[in-house]
């Protein structure tokens, strides 16, 4: 029996991610002091997702240990330049979520992460056909309406605040 180490990390990854994550959501609050709908709580859907996470990380992690996994995959599957791409979505992203986000007000911080991560991803895309300045007004047009309908999204329909 050989214990798969990429889907051993991955499954501990994931597993802890999810947890942290229902963790979190558990933490929130459910308004049963205001006689609230419980299943209107904020941390419901974070909960569920977050749960879902959690166990495909455990089935993950658990296959692994049993030894059954992909089997003959090649040492390097990525095409040239999928790291650098994933490394740019992870710092990208990394940075919204630390660094912007309740720091910057909702709308400029999404609107300039959208921006920010379409012009890095197209520049990236080895099959690009877009002019700059084509990709920049896409990119532009792109962020605003994202930042305007997640805004709409969550704080109309979802009723949560967001911060700034």
């Amino acid at each position: 029996m050989s214990i798969h180490r990429t889907d051993l990390c991955a499954g501990l990854v994931v597993s802890t991610i999810g947890i942290a994550a229902l963790a979190g959501a558990l933490a929130m609050p459910t308004f049963a002091d205001r006689n609230g709908d419980p299943l209107t709580a904020p941390g419901i859907t974070p909960g569920i997702i977050s749960g879902v996470i959690a166990v495909l990380g455990i089935v993950l992690l658990l296959r692994a240990m049993a030894g059954r996994g992909p089997r003959d995959v090649p040492v390097e599957t990525w095409p040239p330049g999928a790291a650098l791409r994933t490394v740019f979505t992870i710092v990208t992203a990394l940075i919204y979520g630390v660094v912007l986000f309740g720091q910057v007000p909702f709308l400029p911080a999404t609107a300039g992460f959208v921006f920010v991560f379409t012009l890095g991803a197209e520049l990236m895309h080895p099959g690009r056909s877009r002019s700059i300045v084509a990709l920049c007004l896409w990119a532009a047009l792109l962020a605003g309406v994202s930042a305007l309908a997640i805004q709409y999204l969550f704080t109309d329909l979802f009723l949560v605040r967001l911060p700034g």
